[in-house]
């Protein structure tokens, strides 16, 4: 469970940074992203849960990218349908992009997130392992009991007092 939840948090972190540095390109502002203080977008830890299931396919990688794609379209989708419907929140807006379904996922991110899913599976989820595995496993009980409280206490923080960017609905 501790190594999943490394993989969550690890997912998270690379989300929010990949978000600032693509709006920092895109914008030309940094703006912290989410619904969070922390930098870290649970969307993305999400997502990364899902694409670790994939392992299994890992020796394919034509496969394991549309899986990824898949998948993490699936997420998205959900994540954001559940934000609108129920919250009255729409954190992010394709409705310009190309082939996008409701503004909510579009061709560009579904494939910038298989994409990412192939650097999880080969690079970055690799590493983690031979980091995680050469460390003692209290280190590690003790470095999750951290991490997850931080990150309750930001998720209690942020449900409490933080507004998220979001974008304005059709009122058509």
């Amino acid at each position: 469970m501790c190594y999943l939840f490394l993989v969550f948090l690890t997912g998270c972190l690379v989300g929010w940074v990949y978000e600032e540095i693509f709006y920092w390109i895109t914008e030309g502002l940094l703006r912290s992203r989410g619904i969070l203080y922390g930098p870290w977008l649970p969307i993305y830890g999400i997502g990364a849960l899902g694409i670790y299931a994939m392992k299994p396919v890992k020796k394919h990688p034509v496969l394991l990218f549309f899986l990824c794609a898949l998948v993490t379209g699936i997420v998205e989708y959900m994540i954001g349908y559940i934000g609108i419907r129920y919250f009255g929140m729409r954190l992010w807006d394709y409705r310009e992009l190309l082939w996008n379904i409701d503004g909510i996922i579009c061709f560009r991110s579904v494939v910038s997130f298989a994409l990412m899913g192939l650097v999880f599976h080969y690079w970055l989820e690799p590493a983690g392992s031979r980091i995680v595995q050469k460390l003692p496993s209290g280190t590690v009980r003790t470095v999750c009991l951290v991490l997850l409280l931080t990150f309750l206490v930001d998720c209690i923080l942020s449900a409490l007092f933080r507004t998220p960017i979001t974008y304005q609905e059709n009122t058509k």
